[in-house]
């Protein structure tokens, strides 16, 4: 849905992906609607519902919205996760035609709205940069940020790239229009802008705590975003783990030859196993370039075929077009459930 122009304020858009979070985003939406920062601004939001099983109460949000001038809500088909969730959503964003800017954060509160101003601020002395938040702090438990930490130092070894920063930004109109047009971001945003060439900027903020409920963040999820970030790298990842396969391949050479010239130009006694080792070190020389050969061919294959675009493929998984939520309640005087307009 294209919305006209209405004035010379800046025209922001919130984009927030949601599963079940309803009741932790009923208080986010109270606390954005109540900043007085936000004021200044044509603030509009868009709720990517990825197919959630709990349904939202309508009235509650919009007796919440305070400021924010309109409210969307996307009804996915189907659960795409978190990071393909935000993608559907910028492509939504831009489809404002008078949107200046878009900013991503999570429904649960973890992600301060007392910080959208922060954003904001460094976005209008900076319009050509992404502004995202670089967490000084975290608040999820010490198995988690173990497992984060190790994730992050996989990530480097793989990439050689270092990423601080996760979803909650504020991206400028002309980034978002090129980062949809992206594959990267389908499976990852924050991998996505690391690797585009569109410049950003780190603002130090903590990590908030949740509102309401639980999070689903576990093992699983967590390997599945850090597999996903990964993969944003597909060809870097892969060069470094050939010319690391190469390397091993040279040593593990170079400990054969090592074993046929004791044998063969002296007169020590080898030990038994040592032959095991050298017949061992061979086949998996051989496994490692058969492998790393059908991983390259692989890659190349793929890269023949037609990427995933989000801003020409995302809408396939819209189960209703983006609509503004009509409150039964409204006009029979009643507390109703999730009613909608195409």
């Amino acid at each position: 849905m294209d919305v006209k122009p209405t004035g010379h304020r800046k025209s922001i858009v919130i984009v927030t992906p949601i599963f079940n979070d309803w009741v932790a985003f009923a208080m986010v939406l109270k606390q954005l609607g109540a900043l007085p920062e936000l004021g200044q601004y044509e603030l509009r939001l868009i709720i990517i519902d990825d197919s959630s099983s709990e349904l939202a109460n309508l009235a509650d949000l919009m007796s919440s919205k305070g400021s924010i001038i309109d409210v969307q809500i996307i009804r996915l088909a189907c659960n795409l996760g978190h990071q393909r969730a935000i993608a559907v959503g910028l492509v939504a964003a831009c489809k404002i035609a008078n949107a200046d800017a878009v900013v991503v954060m999570d429904s649960d509160g973890e992600d301060l709205p007392t910080d959208v101003p922060r954003l904001i601020k460094v976005w209008r002395e900076h319009p050509e940069q992404i502004v995202v938040a670089k967490r000084r702090r975290r608040t999820e438990g010490s198995i988690f940020r173990i497992c984060y930490s190790f994730y992050k130092v996989i990530f480097w070894i793989l990439t050689a790239k270092t990423i601080d920063f996760g979803n909650f930004s504020i991206l400028p109109r002309h980034a978002v229009e090129a980062l949809i047009h992206d594959p990267a971001i389908w499976n990852n945003m924050a991998a996505a802008i690391s690797k585009s060439c569109i410049p950003y900027s780190r603002i130090p903020m903590d990590r908030g705590e949740r509102l309401a409920g639980h999070s689903r963040m576990n093992f699983l999820s967590l390997a599945l975003y850090g597999m996903g970030a990964i993969s944003v790298y597909a060809e870097v990842v892969l060069v470094r783990v050939v010319a690391m396969a190469c390397i091993f391949s040279v040593l593990v050479l170079a400990g054969v030859a090592a074993i046929v010239a004791i044998r063969l130009t002296t007169g020590w006694v080898m030990p038994e196993w040592a032959s095991y080792v050298a017949v061992s070190s061979i086949v998996i020389f051989f496994l490692a370039i058969v492998l790393g050969g059908l991983a390259m061919f692989q890659l190349l294959s793929f890269r023949s075929l037609k990427p995933f675009v989000p801003a020409l493929d995302a809408e396939d998984f819209i189960l209703q077009q983006p609509y503004k939520p009509v409150i039964d309640s409204e006009r029979k005087g009643d507390s109703s459930r999730e009613s909608i307009a195409s």
